[in-house]
């Protein structure tokens, strides 16, 4: 999982408010549940999923190696970091072999292990290259082949300099398109423990303002209060709730986290109670600091 975010969140949120408003408390939501495309299946607005890693925020597999995901009354979107902004997607737009985070109500992850589940949020994790990324790309291949023909020696250094910095942008998409296999391992190479820990002082404090500060927003956030799950747009939104995420509960959950036992994955990290709620979970925002992406306080039932 983060403006297209800004741009389109508040609607999708909207539109999941409405298909979802029926779920009830006891229905907790599971953030950030890894899956690789196998195949669309439009006919049944849906697609088969297998998992990615350890299947999701619990550890254990969640997807196996063939899943159906119903997308009926998903919010599907994309975060593209060359444009940083998010865009709502259609089912069509996906491809097998993309990665994506899946948001799971309780009952449904119970279903997903049999093979067939419903899902509410699909985030597209592979990076696509924008059309502006394209454009650039063949703007910088014309303008090299104009620099070749350049006569005079600051005629050419000019164009040289032009055409480095086109073609830097191309490239720079190019590399993008690698973001998922990427982004874990920039993961395994930054402080997550450290911030994990700084998580964990925070909400021993229960301050809303440190908290609020390394959120990444839209940061989507469900509370006992509200189950159904919203995208906060900013800091202030998530000062409002703050009795409503700093529960005992949810305390607990992150308090009892042990940081050298966090392990990286492409949704980010997990940092929470082993059920997979409440908790929250974290990872590089598009300025390549540690943010927090989502906080999910629910508690779940037992």
């Amino acid at each position: 999982m983060i403006n297209i975010r800004l741009l389109t969140a508040a609607t999708a949120a909207a539109a999941l408010l409405c298909l979802t408003g029926c779920q009830p408390k006891e229905d907790p939501l599971h953030l950030g549940n890894n899956a690789i495309v196998l195949e669309t299946d439009e006919g049944r607005k849906g697609l088969y999923v297998k998992d990615a890693d350890n299947g999701g925020a619990s550890g254990d597999s969640l997807f196996g190696e063939r899943c159906f995901i119903d997308c009926s009354h998903a919010q599907l979107s994309y975060y593209g970091l060359d444009t940083e902004e998010l865009t709502e997607m259609k089912l069509g737009d996906l491809l097998a072999g993309d990665e994506v985070t899946i948001d799971l109500r309780e009952s449904e992850v119970k279903k997903a292990g049999n093979g067939s589940a419903s899902a509410e949020k699909i985030q597209l994790m592979t990076q696509r290259m924008s059309a502006e990324n394209q454009s650039d790309g063949k703007s910088g291949e014309s303008g090299g082949g104009s620099s070749d023909s350049g006569s005079s020696d600051s005629g050419s250094s000019g164009s040289d300099n032009t055409n480095s910095a086109d073609s830097d942008r191309p490239r720079q998409a190019e590399a993008n398109a690698e973001v998922p296999g990427s982004q874990a391992a920039s993961l395994e190479e930054s402080d997550y423990k450290g911030f994990a820990e700084q998580i964990q002082h925070i909400f021993s404090e229960r301050d809303i303002e440190a908290l609020a500060q390394l959120c990444a927003y839209p940061v989507y956030v469900t509370t006992e209060a509200n189950t159904e799950g919203l995208d906060v747009a900013d800091a202030a939104g998530l000062k409002a709730q703050k009795d409503d995420i700093f529960t005992d509960a949810m305390l607990q959950a992150v308090a009892g986290v042990d940081p050298d036992r966090l392990t990286p994955s492409q949704a980010g990290i997990f940092v929470g109670s082993e059920s997979g709620s409440p908790g929250l979970f974290f990872s590089l925002a598009e300025d390549g600091y540690l943010k927090i992406m989502g906080i999910n306080a629910e508690v779940l039932s037992q």
